[in-house]
């Protein structure tokens, strides 16, 4: 009997050391990052391979986002316009998604730091349930609530219906953008940059052939305006969660699924939501902050909205490498605080802020000093042109502060602290920037809404250096 206990151990201790050796081997070569640069490699040299994956993803996200806008514009100011107030319901599933994505790559990447592996394989296991469960509700609940929602808003009579072609087709493929989302992230959360951004550079390519087809009906496709680039969008998507599909079930990854097997533990879920729920709300409250601030825009007219659509869509364009280095940082932060490495925490926190803050004060200048060309890339409009020249010089000042609270954030939740990063981004918003961005309009008019905005996040980043520098000083003592 005692023979048989230890050939048990012996058998599971050696498939124990055989997956140390798999996860050891693993992401040695190109842009990825094994979980032993992760735990011991230089900081910014290993935050920023971490990165570049994710920055090249997010490039081609993005560079699909200005193309497809800027063939919208085409199209007319209304359609311009009604993109812009789409994404209010737009950035509530990426805000879901990627709640849960994160609450995903958090979990997981504590479980393998901590060498937890079939912990982290359940994890995964369980965020494949909440994709399911969220896709549905979508899918179905969706187009039966987005007329009163854009009414509410404040959607003119002449916008709405192009808002409601638009967004519905978005609603009727909301699976594929949760499960590329969720799934996106529970690769992350082992480490692995590089899968991600294969899917989504392939489905962003995807999305760039099909958009001036289904736009514009080019050849034997009809022209379908507005509702085409939503196809486009959902097909693209769809060719995504397909690829990724392939790589989850693979066999080359960290995580390994074993779906006959899965039982049911709400532990998992909660685990998953202990970071992804705060994560989650405060994207949500961003999707309700720019819903508060088109109702705000109201009354200036619909080439205001215009205006700022355009620069919202050049500040996507300026945080891409923030948008790499962020999530590294959620990845990096959660091995070293579940392998116990407290002060490599506390580095990797003041190394990215710092990386993060000069980043973007390259992007603020650049910004400063050619607004007038880039907003005639979008518009001749002279009343646009005046709005959105100083829009994009007001905003850009702002942009480092936002770096850096992306980069607090993110350490929130590396450490599995999602209501701290909850409380971060609910002040920045619903405490600072609207009741600033209203106060101050009062005072400068429509560029006091703009001025509001930067105080709002100006005052978020010093709080939040503050706080997490407390909270991971604490780690160590």
């Amino acid at each position: 009997m005692l023979t048989a206990c230890r050939n048990l151990q012996d058998g599971k201790e050696k498939k124990k050391e055989i997956m140390e050796k798999r996860v050891a081997t693993k992401n040695r070569k190109g842009m990825k990052a094994s979980p032993q640069e992760i735990l011991n490699g230089p900081i910014l040299k290993t935050l920023f391979r971490l990165a570049v994956p994710t920055i090249i993803a997010f490039t081609f996200q993005t560079a699909f986002n200005f193309i497809d806008r800027l063939f919208i514009s085409r199209l007319g100011e209304l359609q311009f316009g009604a993109i812009g107030m789409s994404f209010t319901v737009q950035s509530i599933i990426i805000a879901i998604a990627a709640g849960v994505g994160a609450g995903s790559s958090s979990l997981i990447s504590r479980f393998i730091g901590a060498k937890r592996y079939k912990d982290a394989n359940n994890a995964a296991e369980h965020s494949l349930l909440i994709v399911l469960v969220t896709a549905a509700v979508f899918t179905i609940g969706g187009p039966l609530l987005s007329r009163p929602l854009f009414v509410l808003l404040g959607a003119s009579d002449n916008m709405l219906p192009f808002i409601l072609k638009y967004i519905n087709v978005i609603l009727f493929g909301s699976f594929f953008a949760f499960f590329t989302m969720i799934g996106n992230g529970i690769l992350r959360g082992e480490g692995n940059m590089v899968k991600p951004m294969q899917v989504m550079v392939i489905g962003t390519l995807t999305n760039i052939i099909l958009d001036p087809l289904l736009i514009f009906g080019l050849g034997p496709f009809p022209r379908m305006g507005i509702e085409g680039a939503a196809l486009a969008t959902v097909i693209a998507r769809a060719v995504s969660a397909v690829l990724l599909a392939l790589s989850l079930f693979g066999d080359k990854n960290i995580i390994k699924f074993n779906l006959k097997v899965f039982k049911y533990n709400g532990q998992f879920i909660k685990g998953i939501f202990k970071v992804g729920g705060p994560s989650m709300i405060s994207q949500l409250v961003q999707s309700l902050g720019l819903s508060l601030l088109f109702i705000l825009l109201r009354p200036y007219g619909d080439f205001v909205k215009a205006a700022f659509t355009m620069g919202f869509t050049y500040q996507q364009v300026a945080f891409l490498p923030i948008l790499g280095i962020a999530i590294s940082v959620l990845t990096m932060t959660g091995q070293n605080y579940g392998a116990k490495n407290y002060e490599r925490v506390r580095q990797i926190f003041k190394q990215a802020s710092l990386a993060a803050a000069a980043i973007m004060l390259i992007f603020t200048g650049l910004f400063i000093a050619g607004s007038r060309t880039f907003i005639t890339i979008f518009s001749n409009n002279p009343e646009v042109l005046r709005v959105g020249k100083d829009l994009l010089v007001i905003f850009s000042i702002g942009f480092p502060f936002i770096a850096l609270r992306m980069v607090q954030v993110n350490v929130f939740q590396g450490l599995g602290m999602g209501f701290k990063s909850l409380i971060l981004n609910l002040s920045q918003m619903l405490f600072l920037t609207i009741p600033l961005a209203l106060l101050m309009s009062y005072f400068l008019g429509l560029n006091g809404i703009w001025i509001g905005m930067v105080m709002g996040n100006f005052l978020t980043a010093i709080a939040g250096l503050i706080w997490v520098g407390h909270v991971t000083k604490k780690l160590i003592v």
